[in-house]
């Protein structure tokens, strides 16, 4: 399915964060720290998976930054860093 508009992405955002937070939220300590392997091969606890989707998350947020600000010359006008 392709997002078309800022609405449809906003929405489809907000929809999937609150899948990823209703789920971790359910987890226990022991169900964080059991780790699991991604289709490719890679192995990491849950706790160390949801940091590299919230780290995935921001590296895209950068990129999207920098290509407005420096492909588009359109500043957003949105820290970065605050």
């Amino acid at each position: 399915m392709a997002l078309k508009t800022r609405a449809d992405l906003s929405e489809k955002l907000f929809e999937h964060f609150a899948q990823l937070k209703t789920r971790y939220e359910n987890y226990t300590e022991d169900h964080l720290f059991t780790e699991t392997t991604s289709w490719w091969g890679v192995t990491y606890t849950r706790y160390e998976w949801l940091l590299e989707i919230i780290s995935h998350m921001y590296h895209h947020r950068g990129q999207l930054h920098a290509m407005l600000v420096h492909a588009y010359k359109k500043d957003p006008e949105v820290m970065l860093f605050e």
